[in-house]
């Protein structure tokens, strides 16, 4: 799977702006349900490098049929990597990129993996997609972010 990686488009944080962030729940959630890809179309979409990090570590667990839709959202969707200085699993390294967005945001989004991700829309003004009801689907986070006239959606309808 990695060998698709290589074709991507890659962009910085410094060069990013107005994305569609997708959380890895989301791209999980639309594979395994079947949905169309096809409403990406046109759509200025990137999941960050942390998140991709998180579907490949994940992707030995999923079905075969999801496995090979994943195969397929690589190769053929127009999305870019955001790629940022981050790495799942190492929860310091987490904190501190998100404490460099915003001090209060470890308040509101609990778990510092999906605070990564808000982190990085806050960064590069983005809107988030996510599944995610528990820690970023949130009334709190949706106050919290208006400051930032950011977003944080459960399907691409908005």
């Amino acid at each position: 799977m990695k060998e698709l990686l290589k074709d991507i488009k890659k962009i910085s944080l410094e060069d990013a702006k107005n994305l569609i962030l997708l959380d890895t729940c989301f791209v999980i959630d639309i594979l395994k349900h079947h949905k169309h890809l096809d409403e990406f179309k046109d759509k200025n979409i990137a999941i960050t490098s942390f998140n991709l990090e998180e579907l490949l570590y994940i992707e030995h667990k999923l079905g075969h049929e999801t496995k090979k839709m994943i195969r397929n959202f690589l190769k053929h969707s127009k999305f870019c990597i955001l790629e940022i200085p981050v790495h799942p699993g190492n929860r310091e390294e987490e904190r501190e990129f998100v404490k460099s967005t915003d001090e209060n945001l470890l308040k509101k989004v609990h778990d510092p993996s999906d605070a990564v991700l808000v982190a990085a829309a806050i960064k590069t003004n983005s809107i988030v997609l996510t599944k995610d009801k528990h820690h970023i689907f949130t009334v709190e986070l949706e106050e919290f972010l208006k400051k930032y006239h950011l977003k944080v959606y459960k399907t691409l309808t908005f």
